[in-house]
């Protein structure tokens, strides 16, 4: 809601809305709410002036009207397919702008190569910008390479793909943190210099989380600084996702408490602890089926249909549709 103010019409002086402020009609909803007569009654305006200012009020504050397909291909364009035909139709057309997504699995499932992938997919748009934080050290720009070529990318293509994919090593979870905040300051500044059909849009994927979020010994103090890190980064994320519209992906491991055969959700959780379970709105867990075969199922999403899944590849070209 707007707060009544003498900016918002000539008429409504300040004299005028603190009248109307005493009365409880405190915004231009309450205004617009409120019997004309009345309001005439209240400001000393005529019925006239009033009608000119509820007007005035509904062009400027009122939502736009949208037929049915204008609502589609808005909709559309705040989908981010990742080129990979079975996860876009399990994701319902693939990842959605201020979307944050966690990939989950056991230790060599595929994660990494599924990043690589996305991001190989989305780079090479010309709207695009990719943010890859490697905690790991085992980002391989030769095998990102090798993803877009032997998706037939031609040489300008991966050129260009490459100048918009940003690397950043980390080794803590300060630096991540810091290095996130800084990203994020860019991101607001050029969103505010660009103009609106101009902007383009971030994809920011954090490979992984437990590399440096987790610690080697632990005790209740580190407990809490960890806390404290994971409140930080899921701030930031969110501040990622709600004002700059961009998309995450954070890499998470699993912590298995039955026996190492069983892959069901129910005998799993996600690493971190709860604090950082109900962070992501959409969480996909992937597990080895066997040899390059690999599913990604939904495990967290109020969108789509929990325990849905697709089936993929893992290969030469990254990760394909089985």
């Amino acid at each position: 809601m707007v707060r009544l103010s003498a900016n918002i019409h000539p008429y409504l002086t300040e004299i005028v809305t603190e009248d109307l402020r005493r009365r409880n009609v405190k915004s231009t909803v309450d205004f617009i709410a409120m019997d004309p007569i009345k309001l005439a009654s209240f400001t000393g305006l005529t019925h006239t002036d009033i009608l000119q200012i509820k007007q005035h009020i509904l062009k400027k504050f009122n939502g736009i009207k949208r037929n049915a397909m204008q609502l589609f291909v808005m909709k559309r364009s705040h989908i981010i397919p990742t080129n990979i035909t079975c996860l876009d139709e399990l994701l319902k057309g693939g990842l959605y702008l201020g979307q944050l997504c966690e990939l989950c699995g056991p230790s060599s499932c595929g994660k990494t190569q599924l990043c690589l992938t996305i991001a190989a997919n989305v780079a090479n748009r010309s709207d695009a910008v990719v943010w890859y934080f490697d905690t790991k050290k085992d980002f391989s720009r030769l095998r990102y390479e090798e993803i877009m070529r032997a998706r037939n990318f031609t040489s300008k293509v991966i050129e260009d793909a490459l100048k918009c994919t940003k690397v950043c090593q980390v080794r803590s979870p300060h630096e991540l943190i810091q290095a996130l905040r800084q990203l994020l300051t860019l991101c607001k500044t050029e969103q505010n210099d660009a103009p609106l059909e101009g902007r383009k849009f971030y994809l920011i994927i954090i490979d992984s989380l437990p590399a440096v979020i987790f610690k080697v010994t632990r005790n209740a103090q580190q407990d809490l600084e960890t806390t404290y890190e994971l409140d930080d980064l899921a701030e930031i994320c969110r501040f990622f996702t709600r004002e700059c519209q961009a998309v995450v992906i954070t890499v998470n491991l699993i912590t298995r408490w039955n026996s190492p055969e069983q892959t069901n959700s129910a005998d799993i959780t996600p690493a971190l602890g709860k604090y950082w379970m109900r962070v992501p709105a959409t969480r996909l867990l992937i597990t080895r089926l066997y040899g390059e075969i690999r599913r990604i199922k939904v495990w967290k999403d109020l969108r789509l249909n929990e325990n849905s899944f697709c089936t993929v590849t893992v290969n030469d070209v990254g990760v394909t549709s089985q």
